[in-house]
């Protein structure tokens, strides 16, 4: 055993000279599967020793920004034996990439050749392992909130906060594009709409859409779910991260001035797959609350029953006309649809406001605080109010009231 120790200290001084194992075996007066032995034994004390010990007689590297490739081709002294071994060697961020091809050949000399093939992870190319590691890891940032008392004077209503497609990482032409700036506009949209709300009424039940283009991006390469490239002001971590706190802020507040949260995933064209993930990660953020619940199917459709008023939602990128038949026949919905006093649909995408009637169902298209982007002001869809609503709903009369709050 001490003999060991003796041989791995020893080797671990030959290694600054970046030799050969069979220079350092007969250094050490051993064998150079002995080497390799202690060198195994040294790389699990030490996972960077892959990288000191390896001695690069040539190397090329291309990396190919537009098509997402990196290529790199090394000559060893050893043969890698895995993924990992070889990600170090090559220097390659698995976070990032994965490695789709590689190869070696033993050179006459008898050094090896190691090539790598790789590429930039699309969403089918992360696992639940990666997003598993990164909940472990991640810590929102979110302050303490302030409770606010319920007056026994004032009617007691349901409120739904709609703040459809709000595209975080936008960049945008026509405003700022400071993400602080923008998280700050939307905490400070849902607290005008709650204050405004409250000093009329208490609320029990809250009801929260998410995503509907909560975020603008839904993969590395800042495409849509669509593959649609998007201007930006963050990348894609960076939009999720923000975004998880953002909403973590806002449903403590809404907790806070309420009985009860309801938070419905409602997938938009732009982060189908994305907001999945965030829906998911609140929920398991909420676990314990007893008073936040969530509704993350991966159904386009959902609906909800408030009072004497079912209301439908769906992203809106559809002919919204034939959203109330729909829900009529939906195998989920049916029953409460056509048990419900009032109908409503509620959607988004169009990024405006506008309301109509379908044979007594209520269509209400959202608008959004989100600004111009390039796409939109080169095809003329532009001038729309940016804003927030609140929809007051009693128990026995349906939407009794509905606030506003604007951005300019």
């Amino acid at each position: 055993m001490a003999q060991d120790q003796n041989l791995l200290f020893q080797l671990e001084k030959l290694l600054s000279w970046k030799k050969s194992k069979k220079f350092m075996a007969d250094k050490l007066q051993i064998t150079e599967g002995e080497v390799e032995e202690l060198l195994k034994e040294l790389r699990e004390k030490d996972t960077t020793i892959t990288e000191e010990v390896t001695e690069y007689i040539s190397s090329t590297r291309k990396v190919n920004n537009e098509k997402g490739t990196l290529e790199s081709t090394l000559v060893l002294d050893y043969e890698p034996k895995d993924d990992i071994e070889l990600a170090a060697l090559h220097k390659i961020n698995l976070d990032k990439y994965v490695i789709t091809n590689y190869w070696s050949k033993v050179l006459p000399s008898g050094k090896f050749t190691s090539s790598v093939f790789s590429k930039l992870k699309k969403p089918q190319d992360y696992t639940p392992e990666d997003f598993a590691k990164f909940l472990q890891e991640y810590k929102p940032q979110h302050s303490a909130v302030k409770f606010v008392e319920i007056h026994p004077d004032k009617k007691t209503v349901d409120v739904e906060i709609s703040l459809s497609d709000f595209h975080l990482a936008k960049k945008v032409i026509d405003g700022n594009n400071d993400i602080e700036v923008r998280k700050a506009a939307y905490v400070h949209t849902v607290q005008e709409l709650v204050k405004n709300v409250k000093a009329v009424y208490n609320i029990d039940t809250v009801v929260l859409p998410i995503s509907n283009d909560f975020f603008h991006t839904d993969n590395y390469h800042n495409q849509t779910t669509n593959g649609t490239p998007q201007d930006v002001i963050v990348d894609y971590a960076q939009e999720y991260e923000n975004g998880f706190d953002l909403l973590v802020q806002v449903i403590d507040f809404l907790k806070a001035n309420s009985e009860e949260v309801q938070v419905i995933l409602v997938q938009g064209n732009h982060d189908k797959t994305k907001s999945y993930y965030l829906a998911h990660a609140l929920e398991v953020y909420y676990s314990k609350d007893p008073v936040i619940f969530f509704d993350r199917s991966t159904s386009l459709v959902k609906g909800i029953t408030l009072g004497s008023t079912f209301i439908g939602y769906h992203h809106g990128n559809c002919k919204i006309e034939d959203l109330p038949l729909l829900f009529a026949t939906h195998k989920d919905y049916s029953q409460q649809f056509g048990n419900a006093v009032f109908r409503e649909v509620h959607t988004g995408d169009k990024h405006h406001y506008m309301a109509k009637e379908v044979k007594g169902v209520r269509i209400q298209q959202m608008p959004s605080l989100s600004g111009t982007d390039r796409w939109h002001a080169d095809n003329n869809f532009v001038h729309s109010i940016r804003a927030g609503l609140a929809l007051v709903y009693d128990l026995y009369h349906g939407k009794i009231a509905e606030f506003e709050s604007r951005i300019w």
